[in-house]
């Protein structure tokens, strides 16, 4: 619990004060790591026969992917072309011998250095759109965990996926989206008091809702990952916290979603 406490007390005011007070270009960094250290967490655990040139070529294209939201041209097409055709020369080559690179892997490899990436990078578009927005991803994610955990701790109940992950309830599913919508609806009020902001109450509402039920099942995902390869956590970066992908995998799911509603938000409110 101490340990938890801490991180929660340092990492809480660094993720705000880097989201917030410091330019765009910072949150871009910011997310730049967090996909970085994404990506080698779910080759270390997933793949079956990781090589330090393929951690180096995936972990560079995450890179690439996020950092495009800092250019003016779209260049991670580019980047994950070149990613693809080495892993699939690699895996050519390597057929037969004993330590050949499966198939399986570079699947994976591309879904860490590329898939994840842009969705993480949907952060940092969110940012740079202004302040106002960048806040709900992790607003959705954070109350709508807190609010399922306690909706299935007080109600308990049958089991959302007992083979993925038994700890969830189908009360705390139901929960979580209900916390979320309310997370959406304070911050819009205290976005509307800061910094005028004029999207409607119950269309931030309704964000809450849709995002949390993605990022639910980009919590499920990522434990079935770790289901399938036998381990609790992707790492101790945060100590009890787990790893990188322990702690933004709803985020993932949830800041595309947001990114999409919000460019909606013209035509339907």
């Amino acid at each position: 619990m101490k340990q938890r406490l801490l991180v929660a007390a340092v990492g809480v005011p660094a993720l705000l004060v880097i989201l917030l007070a410091l330019p765009p270009f910072a949150t871009t960094v910011l997310v730049c790591l967090i996909a970085g250290i994404a990506a080698y967490e779910l080759l270390h655990t997933a793949a079956k026969q990781p090589r330090p040139i393929v951690y180096v070529l995936t972990i560079a294209c995450a890179l690439v992917c996020v950092w495009n939201a800092e250019l003016s041209e779209i260049v991670f097409p580019i980047a994950a072309f070149l990613l693809l055709t080495a892993l699939c020369l690699i895996a050519v080559l390597t057929h037969g011998k004993e330590n050949a690179m499966p198939f399986s892997d570079v699947s994976l490899c591309m879904l860490a250095g590329v898939v994840f990436p842009v969705m993480y990078s949907c952060i940092a578009y969110l940012r740079q759109t202004g302040r106002v927005l960048v806040l709900m991803p992790f607003v959705i994610a954070f109350v709508g965990d807190s609010a399922s955990m306690l909706g299935g701790m007080a109600f308990g109940g049958k089991k959302l996926s007992p083979y993925v992950s038994p700890n969830k309830t189908v009360s705390g599913f139901v929960c979580g989206p209900i916390g979320s919508a309310l997370g959406m609806v304070i911050l819009g009020l205290i976005e509307k008091a800061v910094w005028s902001f004029t999207i409607p109450l119950w269309y931030l509402a309704v964000i809450g809702v849709v995002a949390n039920l993605f990022g639910q099942l980009g919590d499920l995902t990522t434990s079935l990952i770790k289901r399938e390869v036998g381990v609790k956590d992707y790492s101790h970066l945060f100590l009890t916290h787990g790893g990188m992908l322990d702690r933004f995998d709803s985020t993932l799911f949830i800041a595309p979603v947001v990114y999409a509603m919000m460019f909606l938000a013209e035509a339907i409110v």
